[in-house]
């Protein structure tokens, strides 16, 4: 394939390698038991301790922690993130989308500078990037483009600390990422990354932890600092987490989140949506581990009533002592859709936030309306190198309503037939650290689409997906 998106891609790609692939196979590689460098969200950085100049082993060091102040309890971080990403649909969309056959490339770049005015005050400022080009009808609203914004501007102030109890307020624009990321997650896999303006109050007392927020969408345009508060989307929540004892593997969650948008748009029709979701989590890492999840919802949708449900169980196992240490997980993930289109009264369940990674990075279809069961294996062949691969099977939860993305939006209509199975999808995925800077991936779908989908909007029978891409960050 010789055309001007994936060579750009290359291009891209072997500059990258070239800048921060140099640690492949030298120092800079981390070893596979080091803590991340780099977590997500970037906010949780935390380069205090190159106060100490025996814990600089790194060239970016220099900017990651920059004394302002003779104590060093005040300094500056700087960092960032590229990204390159080629993507290639065969029959995007149920084939109901117009083809770019040559497929398409994504960039973006992050920057922020992170400045700690002594222990308890700090102040986060991140520009976010995004550019798509080679695609066939130009760039995908929210997800593909963003030519220059703040993706994130906030003040952080810790209200009170001890060695067991702290309280933190947060106040501006800002990423929320919280729990399983089933209804609140960082939108990664999208060429856009996604934020909030608002308010957030973190507490922590002995094992506890809890978090409240009260936030407005940011609405993604395609400009120059033209992002802003979505004035018809508001959103807020409390969520609280602990471990069951101070020394157990298991942990309890237990939360409320809220929701408030105009002119909310599901298979029933156009309304006004209010939508209250309380939840609990059961959950364990460990070689035997497991994941339980249930959420109920509750509010107003136009004139009528919302009760909707979700229910997850997911459980591992990860032979740590075997060659690759292989790791087997089955996945099963259910939640309601509506009954009657008729009726004013609505069933179809939000998952407002969730994850893209619930229908792979493809992100084809999202957990509204929705049966999934996916058992999967990821084996590390080499110590930096992960290899994962799963197969999906979908099934409508209701027949009286419609297949949704990720972001809640109609993708196939019910249009009244009757077909419950929507399909299944076997995927692989690589993912290899090259250094401790530099990642590189690949990803590939095979969807087999089910009657429905052909019945309904006259859907290809098939569809493909391929995504690699390399990720520099600093």
């Amino acid at each position: 394939m010789t055309s001007a998106p994936l060579v750009r891609t290359i291009v891209l790609g072997v500059t990258l390698v070239v800048v921060g692939g140099g640690g492949a196979f030298g120092q800079s590689a981390l070893p596979p038991s080091a803590p991340p460098r780099y977590p997500l969200p970037t906010y949780d950085e935390d380069w205090r301790r190159l106060a100490r100049p025996d814990q600089s082993d790194d060239s970016w060091d220099a900017v990651k922690f920059i004394p302002i102040s003779d104590d060093q309890a005040s300094f500056v971080s700087l960092g960032g993130e590229a990204r390159a990403t080629y993507e290639r649909f065969g029959n995007q969309n149920f084939g109901l989308s117009t083809p770019s056959p040559n497929g398409y490339l994504l960039q973006r770049y992050l920057v922020h500078a992170d400045v700690h005015a002594g222990r308890r005050v700090r102040a986060w400022a991140e520009l976010n990037s995004s550019f798509e080009s080679g695609r066939v009808g130009g760039p995908r609203p929210v997800l593909d483009k963003n030519a220059l914004d703040v993706h994130q501007a906030f003040v952080e102030a810790t209200v009170y600390s001890d060695p067991s109890t702290s309280l933190m307020i947060r106040a501006g624009r800002q990423e929320i990422a919280i729990g399983s990321g089933r209804m609140y997650s960082l939108r990664e896999g999208p060429n856009v990354p996604s934020s909030f303006d608002g308010i957030r109050l973190s507490a922590r007392s002995g094992v506890w932890r809890v978090d409240g927020w009260a936030a407005r969408l940011v609405v993604n345009r395609n400009g120059v600092f033209d992002d802003g508060s979505h004035r018809q989307f508001e959103v807020w929540g409390a969520y609280a987490s602990r471990p069951v004892n101070a020394t157990s593997s298991v942990s309890v969650d237990a939360y409320y989140v809220g929701l408030d948008r105009q002119q909310a748009r599901f298979d029933q029709g156009v309304a006004d949506e209010t939508r209250h979701t309380i939840g609990a989590r059961i959950w364990r890492q460990r070689e035997w581990g497991y994941d339980g999840e249930a959420m109920f919802q509750f509010g107003r949708f136009g004139t009528g009533d919302i009760r909707a449900w979700r229910v997850v169980a997911n459980g591992s196992h990860i032979w740590s002592g075997a060659p690759w240490r292989p790791r087997l997980d089955a996945m099963l993930d259910a939640a309601s859709g509506d009954r009657n289109p008729l009726n004013p009264d609505l069933q179809t369940f939000n998952a407002m936030f969730q994850s893209g990674t619930y229908s792979g990075r493809a992100q084809l279809l999202g957990p509204n309306n929705s049966i999934r069961f996916e058992p999967s294996v990821t084996r590390n062949p080499f110590s930096l190198v992960v290899v994962s691969g799963g197969w999906g099977f979908y099934w409508r939860e209701s027949v009286h309503d419609a297949l949704y993305g990720i972001p809640g939006q109609v993708v196939v209509p019910g249009n009244g037939v009757p077909g419950r199975f929507e399909g299944s999808r076997p995927t692989i995925q690589v993912d290899w650290q090259v250094s401790r800077h530099l990642s590189a991936h690949v990803n590939y779908i095979y969807v087999f689409n089910g009657r429905f989908e052909e019945a309904s909007v006259h859907g290809t029978s098939t569809m493909t997906f391929i995504s690699p891409w390399l990720t520099y960050r600093f």
